[in-house]
């Protein structure tokens, strides 16, 4: 169910942070390789991050949320 959860959030964020988001933490790609298949400076990739990890912890919430109040 977490995973699911996850995934729902991820497709959820908007392409530019998804992107960078998942290439750091599911493929483990370090900001220096994310900056080269992105095409942008090291910097732009870890502004990305910052935010995409921030709507990702955003959207989570708002999921358990949802799920606490249908489980009452």
């Amino acid at each position: 169910m977490i995973r699911s959860e996850v995934n729902h959030a991820l497709e959820a964020l908007p392409e530019i942070y998804r992107e960078a988001v998942v290439l750091r933490e599911l493929e483990n790609m370090s900001y220096a390789e994310i900056a080269v298949i992105l095409g942008c400076p090291v910097g732009t990739v870890m502004s990305r991050l910052a935010r995409g990890r921030a709507l990702l912890r955003e959207l989570l919430a708002k999921l358990d949320a949802g799920v606490r109040e249908v489980a009452q």
